[in-house]
């Protein structure tokens, strides 16, 4: 095996290319993220080659080797890395929310530890921002690859060679198998991908081509890496289809990658991935793929949508060329480099200050430069602690708790954002309301949790299940949901539409409209305002789309089902503003004022329903 293999940096860029393509937008590139793969068969194939090297010189001594081993690794790892985390962390204090600030310094310390693949493997909250914005999301694939390099020395160093490639085989398959079952049978899907597990399969496949081909010519066909080329763009292109990833399906651009590392490329894989265009991408793929994901999250948390227009990928293309270039000819080569000890302790005596100062000033940087903070009833939509909201809290009942009158309410966080809305029309109407609520999930029986985030299935059922006795029993239902996001679902449809004809037919049942829509987030928006690069949060028109699908679907339940249309009210003429104040917490939930005005506008609606129900019948 050669020391320098210019198709290696070719495959490299291909692999960069396609996370940038597929992260910037993935219309473009399906299955762009197995780009992260090819990674991970690259540095196993030149990890396990290094060590294996390593392990046959004369004098060689596992300590030494071991010095070297992790010396070198800091050295291509940690400089450019924890720059990033350092300019990444000053931005994120500029732009973010405080509370959004909060989240980022959660992910920032696991990712200053390499632990960020566990942090986001469990990570949920509803109200942080969305994956896509995200700063350092992108730092998972880096610890994964830390962890490995903890490991494959002791099997590389402490393994017979000729073990060694039985060993990589077995370990290969068997958590190939691992993943695949955790994914099939057991729906385990954020927490597999992320998982170090689940990954290493495609570094030992790297591992074995590395001890397959040491001590080897080459003299194999010319065509294998025409094949393997091929096969890690078919994966691009095409791998979503193959189901839940990784598991079985990474095989493919995981045999592609392995390919074209089993000798240096010939022909017309040479040609493609040897050139120098290709070679240079490849050589700065680290510092890209280390800059790309931070500026692009940053972008979408400004803009608040994932994929951007032409203007912002402008921006997108720019900024990150222009930092991945500053941070491999200013950090990551100049401290990879052979210095004197003096300069290197100099060089890393600065980043290690940049770092440190970077992380402990966030919080007071992020405080200068915010507006006079709101009070907290413009910060929330309820108090989380008193409501019944993926969790059963007390007796989940708001309004006039001394009266006999009592209504269900039922539905995700937009029906969790109406527990002020109830409380206040039931102290004024003389009716109670229970209000069984969970994240993203409407609390009806047969409702497709699946499709919603992991985090928030085991909460989904639960609220269901609590939910259950009361349906049974209740003579007024209200069902209140983000219906354009609901209604994506076809499945959806079919079960809700079956709740208001044939469920609890002893109710009768009320679908509240989705309150309007924004495309922006007016609390960013406030803040953005105060930093000089204001925005205007204009309304999201899907909403209305929704509110007469779901029109439809509750006139399909007769006389037991009614439409209520809310989200005309004079309120929202102005939104996300009401007489001068901001009554809207995010993009479609509104804050606890404005639910208090939401209700003191709909009260001559809710005063017909009561009497028209004689009072909301006694349960």
């Amino acid at each position: 095996m050669t020391d320098y293999r210019p198709d290696i940096q070719g495959l490299r860029a291909v692999a960069v290319l396609a996370v940038v393509l597929f992260h910037a937008n993935p219309a473009w590139l399906p299955g762009g993220f197995v780009g992260v793969d090819v990674f991970l068969v690259i540095s196993g194939f030149l990890i396990v080659g290094i060590l294996l090297r390593r392990k046959d010189q004369p004098g060689y001594r596992l300590a030494g080797t071991l010095r070297y081993f992790y010396g070198s690794r800091f050295k291509r790892i940690a400089p450019a890395y924890f720059a990033m985390l350092a300019a990444v962390s000053l931005l994120a204090a500029v732009l973010l929310l405080p509370q959004d600030l909060a989240t980022y310094a959660s992910s920032l310390r696991q990712a200053a530890w390499f632990n960020s693949n566990s942090y986001f493997a469990g990570f949920g909250d509803y109200f942080a921002p969305a994956s896509h914005e995200q700063p350092l999301l992108h730092t998972w694939s880096l610890a994964v690859e830390i962890q490995f390099y903890l490991l494959i020395p002791l099997l590389v160093l402490l393994v017979p060679a000729r073990a060694l490639k039985w060993l990589l085989g077995a370990l290969l398959v068997g958590l190939t198998a691992l993943a695949e079952y955790r994914l099939r049978a057991l729906g385990i899907q954020q927490a597999t991908y992320y998982s170090l597990y689940a990954r290493l399969p495609e570094f030992f496949a790297g591992g074995l081509v590395a001890a397959h081909a040491y001590g080897k010519g080459e003299g194999r066909s010319p065509w294998l890496g025409a094949l393997g080329l091929a096969l890690v763009l078919a994966a691009a292109a095409a791998q979503p289809r193959l189901g839940h990833f990784p598991g079985l399906p990474a095989l493919l651009p995981v045999a592609g990658a392995a390919l074209v590392l089993l000798q240096p490329a010939q022909g017309i894989a040479r040609r493609l991935l040897a050139n120098r265009p290709m070679v240079w991408v490849g050589e700065l793929s680290y510092s890209l793929y280390l800059w790309h994901w931070p500026v692009l999250a940053l972008l979408r948390y400004y803009t608040g949508v994932q994929v951007l227009d032409t203007a912002h990928n402008l921006w997108f293309i720019a900024l990150t060329l222009l930092l991945a270039t500053l941070s491999y000819y200013g950090v990551e080569t100049p401290l990879r480099a052979r210095r004197t000890p003096v300069r290197q302790a100099l060089g890393y005596g600065v980043l290690a200050v940049a770092t440190l100062g970077a992380s402990q000033s966030m919080a007071r940087l992020n405080q200068a430069l915010s507006p006079a903070p709101l009070p907290v009833q413009y910060q929330r939509y309820a108090d989380p602690a008193t409501i019944c909201h993926g969790q059963i809290v007390g007796d989940c009942l708001k309004g006039d708790l001394g009266s006999d009158k009592e209504v269900l309410v039922l539905g995700d966080s937009h029906a969790a954002m109406l527990n002020l809305f109830f409380d206040r029309l039931g102290k004024e109407l003389g009716f109670k309301a229970r209000i069984i609520t969970a994240s993203s999930c409407v609390t009806i029986p047969g409702f497709d949790y699946q499709r919603i985030a992991e985090w928030a299935h085991e909460a989904c059922l639960k609220q269901i299940e609590e939910a259950e006795p009361h349906i049974k029993q209740a003579h007024t239902i209200f069902l209140a949901g983000m219906w354009s996001w609901q209604l994506q679902s076809d499945r959806f449809r079919k079960v809700l539409a079956e709740f208001l004809n044939n469920g609890a037919p002893q109710a009768r049942k009320y679908v509240i409209s989705q309150v309007p829509l924004f495309n922006r987030n007016p609390m960013r928006n406030r803040r953005f305002d105060a930093l000089g690069l204001g925005s205007v949060a204009s309304r999201d028109e899907s909403y209305l789309a929704a509110n007469d699908a779901v029109k439809k679907i509750a006139g399909t339940g007769g006389a037991k089902a009614i439409y209520l249309e809310l989200d005309d009210l004079g309120l929202f003429e102005r939104a996300p503003l009401f007489q001068g104040a901001l009554v809207y917490y995010d993009e479609s939930h509104m804050n606890e004022v404005g639910v208090l005005d939401y209700a003191g506008q709909a009260r001559r609606i809710f005063e017909s329903i009561v009497k028209e129900q004689h009072g909301f019948q006694g349960n």
